[in-house]
């Protein structure tokens, strides 16, 4: 894995005045969305507390065309929105609800559209960073052997791949993190058949094998309660 300050522009980690973290959550007001009260509450908590979003966003650059897979309710265009960076965020997500919500978020605003499907079936648009966070152990080993060779080959040269992920052998706090993946899928909460972790070792391996140079930013080690925040930058 290679330094991430060789790949990080010093411009990217420069919001202006207005706080993007503090802003969406401040227009997540259960209250006036009706229908959407849990989800409201949902997202405005986890865009304040998972501290994902304050490392992952200066990783995409300003005016990038973005592809979110398994956007969930959307939160990552609604941040790039708050950022006034020019970015576009075209999101894919499975479950019917969260799309919905996602959905409504998102009316009124060019800058974000967002799909109701399974983003290894749909079509995906032109871009040059792709996200999917907390996502990939959703998938079955040859699913996401797959998916990797997918994203390698939809990027140009330099385009990135930012990948939140948590390794088979993490201790700890992680252990309560995979009970409650377990709990989430069996009420529902998540929609998936099973749960596939891995060792963190050999997902950067595959990556690294698929055509990315990876890297880990500054303090996203153990990010999220055991996950790892992974940025994968294709190479020729």
């Amino acid at each position: 894995m290679i330094p991430h300050a060789a790949l990080l522009p010093k411009a990217l980690s420069k919001y202006g005045a207005r706080d993007p973290i503090e802003w969406v959550a401040g227009s997540l007001n259960p209250s006036t969305r009706p229908g959407f009260r849990w989800l409201s509450g949902y997202a405005k908590a986890k865009v304040r507390i998972d501290p994902l979003y304050r490392i992952a966003l200066p990783m995409i650059p300003l005016g990038t065309k973005v592809l979110d897979l398994g956007c969930g309710v959307g939160l990552v265009g609604l941040l790039l929105q708050a950022r006034c960076s020019n970015n576009e965020t075209y999101g894919i997500e499975w479950d019917p609800a969260k799309a919905r919500f996602a959905q409504e978020l998102a009316k009124g605003t060019p800058t974000i559209r967002i799909i109701c499907g399974d983003f290894l079936r749909e079509p995906w648009p032109t871009c040059s960073v792709i996200v999917a966070l907390d996502v990939l152990h959703y998938l079955t080993l040859e699913q996401q052997r797959f998916l990797i060779q997918k994203v390698v080959d939809h990027l140009p040269e330099g385009g990135r791949f930012i990948l939140r992920a948590m390794g088979k052998e993490a201790k700890g706090i992680a252990h309560l993190t995979r009970l409650g993946e377990k709990v989430a899928v069996w009420c529902g909460w998540n929609r998936a058949l099973h749960i596939y972790w891995r060792p963190l070792e050999e997902i950067c391996r595959d990556l690294e094998s698929a055509g990315f140079s990876t890297f880990s930013p500054i303090g996203s080690q153990g990010l999220g309660t055991g996950n790892h925040l992974l940025i994968g930058v294709r190479r020729k």
